[in-house]
């Protein structure tokens, strides 16, 4: 954990808030993390670390979306003769997509907790960088977190049709894939037959999108598809808008949503990160290299990113109190810690970043070696 940073970034709170915390006062605080959801488990399990268990705090759930929660109770550790006492704590996760969240960070607007409040985001878990989605990256500082790998899989169940035999995709016939409105035969990915190969995409809000798209080199027009029926069931062209401002915007909202449908449709492939890449779906290699932790590390496997976390500079709208940057402090603490980094959640899913021999500056840019 980068200790001298988050001390830099305290004490910019405190002067710039003019705010300091006896040991005896205590200070009710609201923390809401924005951004992907292929980080939701982790997310979840350290926000049960955050508290000490389940005793410590009440967790409410959205019941419209499984990736917003609030969590609000006590710190244990921090109640009582602690430099900064902090009283009722409140961890709002809304995990509706890295590419929004940034947005609204930086323009300060209004995300819905699933404790009903309204509030801009303090902090945006995103393996995309702002520069890369025509952000302003200046207004905001980072934290590393870990790296993200991204895959495309198959559906390998007894319904997966022509694509038993699609095991690798080229950068190509990847950008192929996602324009092609299933027009391509799945002999062209090295399929057995010549029906359609059916693309499942993440919409423009998607890091996964975002990441993929800039190492395959695709910039058109994305043709993705959906259904809403058991597992081989018609497929449906996405032709929906879900971006505020009314551009087109097919694609589906979770990495969960689209691994199901990649099990539903016959002869598609998707994108996800490898967090949700489960039983049933089997992952592509990419340019001849398959994901593995390994292949990662060494450069040689290259859809991939690093997962940050962003918040706001001192003095700017929306700037981290002392006390959020506190409890921030204590939640990337717990999920960086090498203790935490050989989880069964965490394990040849997430990478920590200082297992990389390579590095990688720009999101879909060169790797080199360290």
């Amino acid at each position: 954990m980068n200790i001298p940073l988050f001390k830099k970034m305290i004490l910019a709170g405190v002067i710039a808030g003019a705010i300091y915390f006896s040991p005896k006062a205590k200070a009710d605080v609201e923390l809401v993390i924005s951004g992907g959801n292929a980080s939701s488990s982790i997310l979840f399990d350290r926000a049960t670390n955050l508290f000490g268990g389940t005793a410590n705090f009440i967790a409410t759930f959205n019941t419209g979306s499984s990736t917003v929660r609030t969590y609000q109770g006590t710190i244990p550790g921090y109640t009582t003769g602690n430099a900064t006492n902090l009283g009722t704590v409140t961890l709002d996760l809304i995990l509706n997509g890295a590419i929004g969240g940034l947005t609204d960070i930086v323009a300060q607007n209004p995300e819905t907790t699933a404790a009903g409040s309204n509030l801009p985001p303090t902090v945006v878990d995103s393996s995309t960088s702002p520069g890369a989605v025509g952000l302003d990256a200046s207004v905001l500082s980072a934290l590393p977190v870990y790296v993200v790998p991204y895959v495309f899989i198959k559906n390998i169940s007894a319904n997966s049709g022509d694509t038993a035999s699609i095991t690798n995709l080229t950068p190509l016939q990847a950008a192929y894939l996602e324009g092609a409105k299933a027009t391509i035969p799945a002999t062209f990915f090295g399929g057995g037959g010549t029906n359609p190969v059916y693309f499942v995409g993440r919409n423009n809000q998607s890091a996964v999108r975002t990441e993929i798209d800039l190492n395959i080199g695709f910039t058109g027009q994305l043709q993705t598809y959906y259904t809403n029926g058991a597992p081989g069931s018609l497929p449906i062209l996405d032709t929906t808008s879900q971006d505020p401002n009314g551009d087109f915007d097919p694609g589906l909202s979770s990495g969960s949503t689209l691994y199901n449908t990649v099990l539903a449709i016959s002869n598609s492939i998707g994108t996800v990160a490898v967090s949700n890449a489960k039983a049933g779906a089997a992952r592509l290699a990419f340019a001849g290299v398959p994901y593995s932790y390994s292949n990662v590390i060494s450069g040689s496997y290259p859809l991939w990113f690093h997962e940050e976390y962003y918040y706001k500079n001192p003095g700017t709208a929306g700037a981290l109190t002392p006390s959020q940057a506190t409890v921030l402090q204590l939640f990337y603490g717990s999920i960086t810690n090498s203790a935490y980094t050989v989880s069964s959640l965490y394990t040849n899913i997430y990478i920590p970043e200082s297992a990389l021999n390579v590095s990688r500056t720009l999101d879909g840019g060169p790797i080199t070696l360290k």
